[in-house]
């Protein structure tokens, strides 16, 4: 979800740039930056998605666990129930 927001905001800010900045928008603008706006959504659903969930994940034999393994208390404060596993 993260990565399909971060894109709709990359492609806003490229489409608005080139509607109200022309100019500078044909002046500036590089090939480069075409494929820094679509590794960028890439990255954040990464950043935001894999890495928590990969760290609070456990497999314990003979449980199915629903939601992901916290190992402090505060961790589970700032993760919560966002990373549930249904099965």
């Amino acid at each position: 979800m993260n990565a399909a927001k971060t894109g709709l905001v990359v492609i806003t800010l490229e489409r608005y740039f080139k509607v109200v900045h022309a100019v500078v928008h044909r002046k500036y603008y590089r090939r480069w930056m075409t494929k820094v706006g679509v590794a960028v959504p890439w990255f954040t659903g990464c950043c935001t998605f894999i890495i928590p969930a990969s760290l609070s994940a456990r497999a314990v034999p003979g449980h199915c666990p629903m939601m992901g393994f916290w190992p402090t208390k505060d961790g589970e404060k700032v993760g919560g129930e966002r990373y549930t596993v249904l099965l």
